[in-house]
């Protein structure tokens, strides 16, 4: 009987060993990349994964174009089963082929590895191979941020011909503005910086520029650009070209300018006072958003300069916050700050054109040009809070200790954890400061319902009517409803009247059954995050405003007016703040600042600002809410607050309170 063959059962092959060569290159290079010192080989190495000993190696680099010298390593042995790493990675680039270039080419880097035949006896073979593609890309064509975001920087040409030109119609709008004409950077303050970037606004403006179309996903995989001079010549710039422009033009100034990549877009930006982020690179969006809120940075939407007619540097600086806020913030991509770039001695592209640019030398246009704003609003300086560590608290302070005893610190806290929800009303109020003014004089506010804007059934693009009116139709329409004591609640009618019922009853169950007020009006809200929960974003209000809720009867509308109570921040969070965080608000935490008709709420949301504007991830909210706080042992709390000057013997022997507190043991008696 035959035998039975079983077959073979297939088993994966495994892969020859063999000499490998293993390198990382650029995968683009300009001649930015190499005056700025970029590494064309970032990693080199050889790996021997045979049997074979080599002696007498060498490994050769050459490529086709020849854009370098050929590079040539000597080895003198390389050991069986052995890794490699190859240093000296540096190469003589042809910087004058790299200038030459105007469109992109291809070049293959390629590396030969050699040794002595040992079988030959006499002779040398090749024992590995290795060839890789690179992009060579003309001097005016930028990487994109796909390629290395930070060399953005190079293509920022301050000393291009056509920027001087450009300054001197600069400083001609400074003059017919009545202002004095130097060009002197932060020597005047923050107004001032404003003010000579506004007068930058006006000089382009005269360029008379034609905006031109960029690349699609031109933010990632680059673009050519064009010099100030070739802007100056042709009218015509992209997006990228007129940021680079306004970037060159403010940093010649003497200030230190910034860029803004969003999804799609790019746009200019500078720093109101002699300042930089910490690192080149900023992707967080919300140090972005804190430092323009506290005017320490200014954004401005570049491509409206080529609008006909041409808006004022204040609506454009509106429009470039309107793309960093809440609501397109998924679009940002990051910011590059030109002066930290510089600090990292990333220098500016050599500029090509020997010409003088012709940069509006004569002015034939007939229409007025765009003077200078004075800039209102921009402080002279920036009073920052000192923030003063109350770990170290007066221990002799019991009374207030005991008071902090009774907030409830928890994630379970609203006044730590706030939610919208049904018992929850946000108003749109462009003006908080002016919204609490009114409710101070003891005015009432009339809650509505917002009406169809050029939304909904309205057959008008409230986008088409902005930029042809150059204002925001909501914001707007809410000031002069806030002129006529009305406020909008962003409801339907049907269910903001549910919300407010609910509210307006449970306010005066807990009034009559607690005897305290729990309706307060919200203004402003500090976004906090925890290390210990990555990622969670938590929302703490910051100002109280006591309110009530009338209404003339079941079908009237409802009207909102300060109850008797005083305005207070947020004790809770500042006790959180205190205890968790080591961090304490100074002033705000004993006294809210006062204006002339009630809250500075400007003031605080500044204090607040310059106190959180170096925590990662933490930011200051300007929504307006209405909606119910109750504070843990909250009676406890306040008859603590309101008797806290009676004298120490007599609060702490008849004091009905101090006996509860004692009694649930929270603290012994502070006086014997």
């Amino acid at each position: 009987m035959d035998d039975i063959v079983q077959p073979l059962t297939p088993q994966e092959e495994t892969p020859p060993k063999e000499m490998k060569i293993l390198a990382t290159l650029v995968a683009k290079l300009n001649l930015a990349d190499f005056q700025n010192a970029i590494p064309v080989i970032r990693e080199l190495r050889i790996s021997n994964e045979t049997e074979d000993r080599f002696v007498n190696a060498t490994l050769t680099l050459s490529s086709e174009p020849e854009v370098f010298k050929s590079k040539v390593w000597r080895i003198d042995e390389i050991a069986e089963d052995s890794f490699r790493v190859i240093p000296g990675l540096d190469l003589v680039l042809d910087g004058p082929l790299l200038s030459r270039l105007t469109e992109a080419e291809l070049t293959t880097f390629t590396f030969v590895l050699e040794a002595d035949d040992k079988e030959a006896k006499i002779g040398r073979k090749e024992v590995a191979r290795l060839e890789q593609v690179v992009d060579l890309l003309p001097r005016n064509q930028w990487g994109g941020l796909r390629h290395i975001p930070d060399m953005t920087a190079a293509f920022v040409q301050p000393n291009d011909p056509a920027v001087e030109r450009l300054l001197k119609q600069t400083a001609e709008l400074l003059r017919l503005s009545d202002m004095p004409s130097s060009l002197d950077g932060y020597e005047g303050g923050s107004k001032r910086a404003w003010q000579l970037a506004s007068a930058v606004w006006g000089a382009v403006a005269r360029m008379k520029l034609d905006y031109a179309l960029p690349p699609a996903s031109f933010e990632q995989s680059g673009q050519k650009v064009r010099s100030p001079s070739q802007i100056a010549d042709t009218g015509l710039a992209t997006c990228m070209d007129l940021t680079l422009l306004f970037c060159a033009a403010l940093e010649q100034i003497g200030l230190n300018p910034v860029i803004v990549f969003t999804r799609g877009h790019a746009f200019a930006g500078l720093w109101l006072k002699p300042e930089e982020f910490t690192t080149a690179l900023v992707d967080d969006v919300t140090a972005v958003r804190k430092r323009v809120k506290l005017q320490e940075l200014v954004l401005f939407e570049t491509t409206l300069v080529t609008h006909n007619p041409i808006p004022s540097f204040t609506y454009a600086v509106e429009r470039g916050a309107k793309q960093i806020a809440e609501d397109a913030e998924s679009d940002f991509e990051m910011l590059l700050d030109i002066r930290r770039a510089r600090l990292q001695r990333i220098k500016p592209l050599a500029s090509s054109e020997a010409q003088i640019a012709r940069v509006a030398a004569e002015v034939t246009d007939d229409a007025p040009p765009l003077l200078v704003e004075e800039g209102a609003g921009i402080p002279d300086e920036t009073h920052e809070v000192v923030v003063e560590d109350l770990s170290k608290l007066d221990p002799a302070d019991r009374l207030g200790r005991w008071q902090r005893k009774l907030l409830d610190l928890s994630l379970r806290n609203n006044l730590l954890n706030f939610k919208m929800g049904k018992r929850a009303l946000k108003l749109e109020s462009p003006d908080p400061g002016a919204l609490e003014d009114i409710l101070a004089s003891g005015q009432s506010l009339k809650l509505l319902t917002r009406p169809d804007l050029m939304d909904g059934a309205d057959p008008r693009e409230r986008a088409l009517y902005e930029q042809r009116e150059r204002e925001d139709v909501r914001r707007r329409h809410a000031e002069d409803a806030l002129k006529r004591r009305e406020v909008f609640v962003a409801l339907t009618s049907n269910e903001m009247d549910v919300r407010l019922t609910e509210l307006y009853r449970g306010a005066r169950t807990a009034l009559q059954e607690g005897g305290s007020n729990t309706l307060f009006l919200a203004i402003g809200f500090l976004s906090w995050t925890r290390e210990d929960r990555a990622g969670q974003k938590y929302k703490a209000p910051l100002v109280l405003v006591p309110v009530t809720l009338e209404r003339k009867s079941a079908r009237s509308g409802f009207t909102m007016v300060l109850h008797d109570d005083e305005p207070r921040f947020n004790p809770t969070l500042i006790e959180m703040l205190r205890q968790d965080f080591e961090l304490g608000l100074g002033s705000l935490e004993h006294e809210l600042p006062r204006d002339d008709s009630g809250l500075d709420i400007a003031g605080i949301w500044n204090k607040v600002g310059h106190a959180i504007k170096d925590i990662p991830g933490w930011e200051l909210n300007e929504d307006v809410v209405l909606s119910m706080f109750s504070f843990a042992k909250y009676l406890m709390w306040k008859d603590l607050a309101e008797n806290a000057e009676q004298g120490c013997g007599e609060f702490a022997g008849n004091d009905p309170i101090i006996n509860v507190i004692v009694e649930l043991g929270f603290a012994t008696r502070p006086c014997i």
